[in-house]
């Protein structure tokens, strides 16, 4: 397992305080009026903090493993965060202000397997989670069945950051284009500036060569339940995309890259709206352009549709992980009222 020195984290976090960290404090949560400073570190970055004997033993190595997943459905690894480790005996002021932090704790004074989700204890905007247990057995347990609550959690604080951020940048003629193409609303950065527009559809993207950002909203008449089921989310979304979405070559067009397997998901949202979740790969037909993508189909049961909203990207030969989630934070503000 790799390992980063704590003079490496130290000196890396040091830096970061003056270089990343939000400018400005924050009230503190409860009844305290005291100012937090900002947090430091990159986006998706994973401070673990623990007893090292247990981060070198099974335990760490499931912990590690869960974080250091994958990203799904990408044309490469890359995983889902990055992790550093310092033990907990040097856990200190300086390395408190971390964006992300995970505490794990064995220790026979605890009954059971218990997960904590905490936020801006030391810094804000910050996610903490704790994970306690009195054995092994009963770690690896609760990891098994909370490890998806704690990706969740941590992915839905950086989601919760970058909408923060993008907020402040909103292109007003951008979201206005969007309500009278397709009828709903949602946040759309001010870099999301070439679009398509047809009936029912609208596509957005940045024109960047090297990362290209890419935004699609469609909908369409719902004839019944079946409309939700896999194949024919995508039959769909490959019909759409061949009318409206042309490769660099004459004829081509972009379609679903099957060979990979979509993942699909049925979901409740904040607002109580049922949507379904797809991610996968994307291809063109025709030509050798691919790369990630996510979409939410949502049911508008008062106007009797579906909405697809989709982001998708391509770069060759970058690490698309830190963007993609940007989209998939910026697609997750569609609101049908």
């Amino acid at each position: 397992m790799r390992k980063m020195s704590f003079r490496h984290i130290l000196y890396m976090l040091v830096v970061l305080c003056f270089m990343t960290s939000c400018s400005g404090g924050s009230k503190k949560g409860g009844s305290g009026s005291s100012f937090l400073p900002g947090v430091t570190g990159a986006a998706f970055d994973v401070l673990v903090v623990g007893e090292e004997k247990m981060w070198r033993d099974t335990v760490g190595r499931a912990l590690f493993d869960r974080l250091n997943a994958d990203m799904p459905c990408f044309p490469q690894s890359e995983p889902l965060f990055n992790i550093a480790f310092i033990r907990d005996t040097d856990f200190d002021g300086i390395l408190r202000p971390v964006r992300n932090i995970v505490l794990f704790e064995i220790s026979d004074r605890y009954t059971q397997g218990k997960i904590t989700f905490l936020k801006d204890k030391w810094s804000s905007p910050q996610a903490l989670v704790k994970l306690t247990a009195p054995d092994r057995e009963s770690f690896l347990k609760l990891l098994e069945e909370k490890g998806d609550d704690m990706i969740d959690y941590l992915v839905d604080a950086e989601r919760k950051r970058t909408l923060s951020f993008f907020s402040k940048y909103c292109s007003s003629d951008a979201i206005l284009k969007v309500k009278k193409a397709v009828n709903v609303n949602m946040t759309v950065p001010n870099h999301m500036n070439r679009f398509r527009i047809e009936k029912d559809f609208i596509w957005m993207t940045d024109g960047n060569l090297d990362m290209t950002q890419n935004i699609v909203l469609y909908s369409y008449p719902y004839t019944g339940p079946e409309d939700f089921k896999q194949e024919k989310l995508l039959h769909k979304r490959d019909s759409v995309m061949k009318l409206y979405i042309a490769g660099p070559a004459d004829g081509s067009y972009m379609t679903t890259e099957y060979r990979c397997e979509p993942t699909y998901k049925e979901l409740i949202d904040e607002n109580g709206r049922y949507l379904v979740e797809i991610r996968g790969l994307w291809r063109v037909e025709g030509d050798i352009m691919g790369g990630p993508f996510v979409s939410r189909s949502y049911m508008d049961a008062a106007l009797n549709r579906i909405v697809t909203v989709e982001a998708y990207l391509y770069g060759p030969f970058k690490k698309k992980r830190n963007t993609m989630r940007q989209l998939e934070a910026i697609i997750k503000t569609l609101d049908l009222d």
